[in-house]
């Protein structure tokens, strides 16, 4: 099996290396990225990329089995048409809404040329996708579904402790949420919403809010009879105060400003330079992933739920948080390399995943998903 990650500097695609050498059989692994890949005595080729160059990555992708993609969202497409220029299967990690949007688009061309894409496969998007499609796998048709997830981190440390990318958490604090509403999309206000939930220990009780997410995206499409659709999410109540400070402030803004810098740029550099890992480090952050289907069977209505508790590895000392965004991507890319996944065309998690088999292969890695009926 021969894999690309590109981002491979990052911290989720670190997970996904790391799974891949641990899972995958024969496994050759290119690591790319315009950055250093900090993944000492590891059998990797390296190769420095610039994404931007839409031939360059083309030409560095082909000859794979898969491209796991890694690289901030809104560079989504322009992997994807190099992935697809390159005749190779892809996955990435999600596009926060509006950028998935865009990925959908490609499905015709895609399906086209015969080349499969997986968009979406991480915690969430991904883990609670394949959840939804399990759910009304068991019902004659589907009304509602609704995801709550939960960060909770007792490690934390620093000014601004950062659960993922704090580029993505900035637009999720910035942007207008869309929800499904009535069988049309519909925005409402930034972090509105507010439910209080009671999430498994060590979570426990936790406000979760709307924010700006691609399963509103997904799900309508999966499931054309679909009603409604929510995505909210609780982080911890300080973090959230200071996020909203921060957006509040103008810190989301990609405008230039004094020096020609812009706020984001700044704040993302002065971020990066708080907390340095060490080898001592111990993660003891947990996530939080639900997922609720309502719909009917037999002329019944039935609904169902679906539940993951994720702590950190015990072995490799990576957070939950990364967890459980690095293993789906791996476990679906070897999916794709292995060729059991491969209907041509971009498809969603939901429908695409086979959910018994993708439950089997995170169970082998200490992550389980719970479901109850009613």
């Amino acid at each position: 099996m021969k894999a690309i990650v590109l981002g491979a500097a990052g911290a989720m695609a670190s997970v996904a290396i790391r799974d891949l050498l641990e899972f995958a059989e024969n496994v050759s692994l290119t690591a790319a990225d315009a950055r250093a890949v900090k993944l000492l005595n590891l059998p990797l080729h390296p190769a420095t990329l610039d994404v931007q160059d839409e031939l360059s990555t083309a030409r560095l992708i082909e000859g794979h089995d898969v491209v796991l993609n890694c690289v901030p969202y809104p560079l989504n497409p322009k992997v994807m048409r190099a992935a697809l220029r390159a005749r190779v299967p892809y996955v990435d990690l999600g596009g926060l809404y509006h950028v998935t949007l865009q990925q959908l688009a490609l499905h015709e061309e895609f399906l086209r040329h015969g080349v499969t894409a997986i968009l979406g496969m991480g915690s969430t998007p991904g883990i609670t996708n394949v959840m939804a499609g399990a759910l009304v796998q068991l019902m004659d048709c589907v009304d509602e579904i609704h995801v709550r997830v939960a960060c909770h981190d007792e490690s934390a440390t620093g000014l601004l402790p950062i659960p993922y990318s704090l580029d993505t958490i900035l637009d999720e604090f910035a942007l207008e949420p869309i929800v499904f509403r009535e069988g049309q999309p519909a925005t409402v206000p930034v972090l509105s919403g507010s439910e209080i939930i009671e999430f498994p220990s060590p979570v426990g009780q936790a406000e979760a809010v709307h924010t700006l997410h691609s399963e509103v995206a997904m799900f309508p499409r999966s499931f054309p009879g679909l009603r409604e659709a929510s995505f909210k999410i609780a982080f911890p109540q300080a973090f959230n105060e200071k996020m909203r400070l921060l957006v509040g402030l103008g810190f989301a803004s990609r405008d230039n400003g004094l020096r020609g810098v812009s706020p984001r740029e700044m704040l993302l550099a002065l971020a990066a330079k708080q907390w340095v890992p060490t080898s001592e480090s111990e993660p003891q952050d947990c996530d939080v992933l639900r997922v609720w289907v309502k719909g009917k069977k037999q002329g019944k209505e039935i609904s169902g739920l679906a539940e993951s508790v994720i702590l950190p590895h015990p072995l490799w000392k990576v957070a939950a948080g990364s967890r459980d965004t690095g293993v789906p991507l791996s476990i679906v890319a070897q999916m794709l390399a292995r060729r059991i996944i491969q209907a041509p065309g971009v498809h969603c998690p939901e429908t695409s995943v086979p959910s018994e088999l993708f439950w089997d292969e995170l169970s082998r890695r200490g992550i389980r998903v719970t479901f109850k009926i009613q």
